[in-house]
């Protein structure tokens, strides 16, 4: 029995329908290096949303020492923070002390304030592919 064209054209949509229904909402990828690690110590690299902000990362990789200081996330277009620290002693988390961080830190929009940063001083808009987010650590 021979398939007519004006069924398989209703295939084929129906197909498109039930694709772009399970399609993952569109999102874009945040990448880049740590510079000024020494490598001798791993790497943390969290990504941050306004809720939660120095509280609950939104994600949060580990990068082994002697591998390439490079991470990337995948995210949905907004405003967005990035932070890295060097773990020098090795607990996996970073140690503050008094006057701000025991171990070599930063952001990827810099910060230099005398206080804590808010996540408007160093957040970002991203709204597509930004392959060169480098956070310099001090």
């Amino acid at each position: 029995m021979p398939v007519s064209r004006r069924w398989i054209y209703a295939l084929v949509a129906a197909l498109d329908v039930a694709t772009i229904a399970r399609a993952d909402p569109a999102t874009v990828k945040l990448s880049g290096r740590v510079l000024g690690g020494s490598g001798k110590h791993a790497l943390y690299v969290a990504l941050w949303q306004r809720d939660g902000f120095l509280e609950h990362p939104a994600q949060q990789t580990r990068l082994d020492p002697g591998s390439p200081p490079e991470f990337a996330f995948r995210v949905s277009p907004g405003r967005w923070a990035l932070s890295a620290f060097e773990d020098r002693n090795g607990n996996g988390v970073l140690d503050m002390g008094m006057f701000g961080p025991k171990e070599p830190a930063g952001f990827w929009q810099p910060f230099s304030g005398w206080r804590k940063p808010k996540f408007d001083d160093v957040a970002a808009s991203v709204a597509k592919d930004i392959p060169g987010a480098n956070i310099t650590l001090k």
